[in-house]
């Protein structure tokens, strides 16, 4: 049984300041003449959170072939985006639609909901805050899934459910580019006492906060509203380097033509690599990315996901996808899923080298 179909409706997108960020970014930096230390809205986090590491989770719910009768009785599915996000979910104002490689996952977990549908007369885009700023609106019912550039972590997983790992990233740095084209700072190591900036509530300012150089030092920790915030500030040399995923920063690169990635790896303890398919690897954390769910009643509609993210075809949409919105983007691949559980949270993982603390 199908439901009526709904009346396609114009999706929400970001505040208009977010938007004015965005066209900040699309042309050549005017430095700022007296920036001042600290814009509105930022703050610089205490170092004492010397967080050793994140505890990922790559483990999901059984895959289950049956569509949520939650979702098919309301007629679509609502997604929580992330409208800056160039390489996931970002706004199209030529399109005047949603585009990234999320938005194609989310149109295969559409189409296979309803399948005679066109997927995005079924889809619904709100925008919501970054890192776990999105799961009050999920509690709220909201959103039934939050599509943003997510980590799966365990401490997470205490407030939401997640779906299978569909991207393997990790964390590096994004830093201004010199006349001849390299980076301000080559690395990680090289930030040592700079100012380095995260989205408040994610595990990106965690990791920064929890980083020692090899000499000692540590990144000052520097906390704005939203990434895109972060390279405005970077940009204006208000800070040294924005630190998120990997394929975050490969989108803000695109934008802002006057910054890049830096290019020499952490200290060996300190690299996280092992999803990585080459040696000229920055990544300083693990970073498996999923789609959240409501912990109260979205076991079905996890599951459904599940299923979708394991089908021949969506392994085809996922490579497409990843063609276009993620060149150069040096994971392995599609992941495989974990072990299944039952339980959740999922038991933590037993790193298989413990991590020096910093």
């Amino acid at each position: 049984m199908t439901t009526a179909r709904r009346t396609p409706t114009r999706p929400r997108v970001a505040s208009l300041a977010l938007l004015a960020a965005l066209a900040g970014c699309a042309g050549p930096a005017a430095p700022a003449p007296a920036p001042p230390a600290r814009p509105p809205g930022v703050a610089t986090t205490p170092t004492t959170d010397a967080t050793g590491g994140v505890c990922p989770v790559r483990r999901s719910l059984p895959p289950d072939p049956t569509p949520p009768r939650q979702i098919l009785d309301k007629g679509e599915l609502v997604a929580g985006v992330d409208p800056s996000d160039a390489t996931m979910s970002h706004w199209d104002a030529s399109t005047q639609r949603f585009e990234g490689f999320n938005i194609e996952l989310m149109l295969a977990v559409a189409r296979a909901l309803w399948p005679a549908d066109d997927p995005r007369n079924r889809l619904t885009f709100k925008a919501v805050p970054p890192g776990q700023g999105a799961f009050a609106m999920l509690d709220k019912g909201e959103i039934d899934v939050v599509a943003t550039s997510l980590t799966a972590s365990c401490e997470r997983a205490r407030r939401v459910l997640f779906s299978n790992d569909y991207l393997d990233s990790g964390q590096t740095v994004l830093v201004r580019k010199n006349a001849d084209g390299t980076p301000e700072f080559a690395g990680m190591e090289q930030l040592g006492g700079r100012r380095v900036c995260a989205a408040t509530d994610t595990t990106s300012l965690a990791m920064i906060a929890g980083y020692r150089t090899a000499g000692g030092l540590r990144p000052v920790p520097v906390h704005a509203p939203h990434p895109v915030d972060c390279l405005v500030m970077l940009r204006q040399k208000q800070v040294d380097g924005v630190s998120t995923d990997d394929n975050i920063l490969l989108g803000f690169a695109r934008m802002a033509p006057d910054t890049t990635l830096v290019t020499e790896a952490p200290r060996p303890e300190r690299r996280s690599c092992d999803q990585h398919r080459d040696e000229e690897c920055t990544w300083f954390t693990d970073e498996p990315h999923a789609f959240a769910f409501r912990l109260t009643d979205g076991r079905e509609l996890v599951a459904f996901v599940n299923h979708v993210l394991a089908q021949p075809r969506t392994a085809v949409v996922w490579q497409q996808a990843h063609d276009r919105w993620l060149a150069g983007h040096r994971d392995r691949g599609m992941p495989s899923p974990g072990p299944v559980t039952t339980g959740w949270p999922p038991p933590d993982p037993a790193p298989a080298t413990p991590r020096p603390a910093d």
